[in-house]
């Protein structure tokens, strides 16, 4: 019947099949033996496999891929280790075993005769990481006539667009972390539509009535979670949303995003841009072979001209080195917009789990891929400043000469280390005096990391001219050192963020308040990129990103965490050194989830808040740390935020706000476990979801810590929401509990929270219980221990919510009592002063 995966096209698929029976061959031969099956499948290719043979021990199979490559002599290993890119990476590494490990999927060329992304995006599936092209190169595709580098260009003539009305249509890459529309995008957004029908794609879920701000503006817009940057919403847009046989009937591709604040108007950059002889155009070239670390003189400048002749065609170890046009701003005519391998390339754009790697597939890797076939670029910008302008002093030259737009991130971060930065909107201001500068100012403060912005301002330039950034954090090794010098202060208490949401976990926010105005205790709160205010008594709010803040945690004693240390902190924290106090998780309802590392966790703590008799026997069936003793009963200090009658000011104000939003609607929240996929609901239950709430003058929320997931449950229920709940508009759980009307989850332990209130807590299980790989047995399922009504199909949920806002039932005041003494031993808002006590008489 011959190879299916021949028959289907699957070239990937084949080659696995035949390499993996290869491995195995090789591995059962003797090592005499070995060499000859080399050399043969080398000479004459792999033969065929029969069927699918398992797949080989990935010991073995490294091996075997290092002896094939190794015979071939298609690996420069001196090079390799020689080039800049790969030195890091290699101070403990072989260097071929470092590329066939991960080198290859890095993009880290194998020697300067094998253009490495330029053959998997020719003839292996580049959506794809599980063949080494390399490898497919030696064993497959010599045979076969593949090529492993570019071809000669060919000849080709170069459009301009004078003469006549431009069609010219824009694709917009969005992502705003607040799940906004932000008002320069907006502006922005409205000068492009003067030039170009604009199809606009957020990554991500907006917040509800966020795209409503579009209307009038673009021809179409959406927001679609995917997870592959700005190429992500290219592609999704050129290949789904709009679409190639629409894009064919424009004389312009125009691929812009939200990076950029827009200057000035854009006629006069299309204008020129027009009379120009080419077939893709930037705004301007980068190229790191040309960089003013490198450069006797860091005020060069090189002809675009002379840099096509220089810079394009030799081949280079890493693809960031090759020039390129920086992808917030590209574009495309009809020549380009036609051709196969442009749009296959675009097309098979997939989220990375490096974002270098994003830069270098898609933004170098498109650009190399047209540079070699032979289509012709310009650039506003006519010459080729060193490495990347628009990241350095120069760039307020550029825009004091015309230049449209300058980057977010330059401004608010200074990620090239311009020197005195602390000016820049001086400089900003007169380059371009129209500059809307109270747009980009609201812009950074909103949106940029605060830990960053501290830093980038502070650089200053050493004696030798250099720049340096002064109180850089402590991290890794440099920490732990630091840490071992300086005493720890057990009246020193720090209040990490969490590491996710750069929020104040409830529970730790509740320990502050009770100890806030106290001044035997130095409260140290450590922020990430979201500025905090607060203010009291021997209170500091410091940066984790500032050195001040690194060494005051390394004082600190005791340190309050809603998560476990090297997870929250990413780095290595002796619990030897520190006393790490969890300020609670609730009751585990639901099968068992926590894994080894959750585990491994537990026993770095020293103590762990528990909300009641029910929790601690759970906890303390799931192993041995921190035991019986370290398992305080003091109540959870989230609870008092959500029992207690007066709120401080700041959490007052947030709900407060959010009753505002609702309009006199009650609230509905979604509250999902963390990381749970979301079911799938078809748009007639949706309809439905939708109707009930008209039905009953209510707004559907989801609180989940992730929201910008596919899966996820925000997603899910887009069409439904008409309120955002995530922690990233409204910060504390608590707020969303004290305001909600009635919640729905699945086995979110701080959903269980809402039982509090006295008002209906609904449980839908649509999926069958999963099993973990914990020891945990006692855990409660809600369908036994907590009042319902438990529902696992949605309509049973439907049913159920058209008496979720009713009055409780004597019988179902008597489950909630039950419920209630069950989850919580102490339902006062005196949680946290306790959890403080135990801290203070800790020995």
């Amino acid at each position: 019947m011959g190879d299916p995966d021949a028959v289907t096209g699957d070239v990937t698929g084949d080659f696995q099949r035949r390499w993996h029976a290869f491995v195995r061959r090789w591995r059962r031969a003797e090592p005499d033996e070995r060499s000859a099956m080399v050399d043969a499948a080398l000479a004459g290719g792999l033969p065929p496999a029969k069927g699918r043979p398992p797949v080989p021990e990935h010991g073995v199979e490294v091996r075997c891929a290092k002896a094939v490559i190794r015979a071939s002599g298609a690996f420069d290993e001196e090079g390799y280790a020689r080039a800049r890119a790969n030195r890091v990476v290699l101070r403990s590494a072989d260097p071929l075993t470092q590329f066939v490990t991960n080198g290859w999927r890095e993009l880290r060329a194998p020697s300067l005769d094998f253009d490495l992304w330029w053959y998997w995006s020719e003839y292996l599936d580049p959506a794809r990481e599980d063949v080494d092209p390399l490898l497919h190169y030696l064993l497959v595709g010599r045979q076969a006539g593949h090529l492993p580098v570019p071809p000669p260009a060919p000849e080709r003539e170069h459009p301009r667009l004078t003469g006549g009305s431009v069609r010219r249509v824009c694709l917009f890459a969005a992502y705003d972390r607040d799940g906004l529309v932000d008002e320069y995008v907006v502006e922005y957004l409205r000068e492009l539509a003067r030039h170009a029908d604009v199809y606009y794609l957020a990554d991500g879920v907006l917040e509800p009535g966020e795209l409503d701000k579009l209307d009038g503006v673009v021809a179409g817009a959406w927001s679609i979670p995917h997870g592959a940057y700005d190429f992500g919403s290219y592609s999704m847009l050129a290949r789904d949303l709009v679409g190639w046989d629409t894009l064919t009937t424009y004389d312009e591709v125009v691929l812009a995003n939200d990076s950029c604040f827009l200057l000035r108007p854009l006629d006069d950059t299309f204008a020129e841009m027009d009379t120009r002889a080419c077939d893709w155009w930037g705004l301007q070239a980068t190229s790191m072979e040309f960089n003013e670390d490198d450069l006797d003189d860091p005020e060069a400048l090189l002809s675009l001209a002379e840099a096509k002749v220089t810079l394009v065609g030799p081949r280079h170890w890493s693809d960031v080195l090759y020039l390129h046009l920086s992808s917030y701003f590209l574009a495309f005519r009809r020549p380009v917009i036609d051709d196969p391998g442009f749009r296959r390339r675009l097309d098979a754009v997939v989220p990375q789990a490096e974002k270098m790697s994003v830069v270098h597939k898609y933004e170098v890797g498109i650009s190399r891929y047209l540079i070699d076939s032979g289509f012709e670029f310009d650039t506003l910008v006519s010459d080729l400043y060193p490495f990347h302008p628009l990241y350095s002093r120069r760039f307020f030259e550029l825009a004091a000469r015309g230049f449209p737009l300058v980057k977010r991130n330059f401004l608010a971060e200074n990620p090239r280390h311009v020197a005195d930065f602390a000016q820049w909107e001086d400089w900003l201001r007169e380059a371009v005096p129209e500059a809307p500068m109270a747009a980009i100012l609201a812009s950074i403060d909103r949106v940029s990391p605060h830990d960053v912005r501290a830093r980038s301002t502070t650089v200053r330039r050493d004696r030798l001219g250099r720049p340096v950034v002064p109180n850089r954090p402590l991290a890794g090794y440099g920490f732990r050192s630091r840490s071992r010098e300086l005493p720890k202060l057990d009246h020193w208490w720090a209040f990490p963020v969490d590491r996710r949401t750069h929020q104040l976990p409830s529970g730790s926010r509740a320990v502050l308040e009770a100890v806030r105005d106290d001044p035997s205790v130095r409260k140290v709160v450590l922020t990430r990129s979201r500025p905090i205010e607060l203010a009291g008594e021997n209170l500091v709010v410091e940066s984790f990103g500032h050195l001040d803040g690194s060494e005051a945690l390394a004082r600190c004693g005791f340190v309050l965490l809603d998560g476990h240390p090297e997870d929250q902190f990413e780095m290595p924290m002796p619990a030897a050194w520190h006393r790490f106090v969890h300020v609670g998780g609730g009751l585990p309802i639901g099968p068992p989830r926590l894994t080894g590392a959750e585990l491994e966790g537990e026993a770095q703590l020293a103590a762990r808040a528990v909300a009641s008799r029910a929790e601690a026997l759970a906890r303390a069936a799931a192993g041995p740390a921190p035991g019986l003793t370290g398992l305080w009963l003091t109540g959870l200090p989230r609870h008092d935020l959500v029992v207690r009658a007066d709120l401080p000011e700041d959490l007052a104000r947030e709900e407060a706000a959010l009753r505002e939003r609702l309009d006199g609607r009650r609230l509905l929240v979604f509250w999902p476990r963390p990381g749970g996929a979301a079911p799938h609901l078809d748009p007639a239950q949706l309809d439905r979801l939708a109707d009930w709430a008209r039905r009953h003058d209510a707004v559907v929320g989801v609180r989940e810590p992730v929201v910008d997931r596919a899966d996820g449950w925000t997603y899910a229920l887009r069409s439904v929401v008409g309120v955002g709940v995530a922690n990233r508009t409204v910060a504390n759980g608590s707020t969303v509990l004290r305001v909600a009307d009635a919640v729905v989850t699945d086995e979110a332990e701080e959903a269980v929270d809402f039982l509090l209130t006295g008002r209906r807590l609904l449980h839908w299980l649509p999926d069958p219980p999963q099993t973990g790989d914990s020891p945990l047995a006692a855990c409660y399922p809600p369908d036994e221990y907590l009042p319902g009504p438990v529902t696992r199909s949605f309509d049973e949920l439907l049913a159920a919510l058209d008496s979720a806002f009713d009055p409780l039932g004597t019988s179902e005041r008597d489950a909630y009592a039950r419920a209630v003494r069950l989850a919580f031993a102490h339902t006062d808002d005196r949680n946290a002063w306790r959890l403080a006590w135990r801290m203070r008489g800790f020995a």
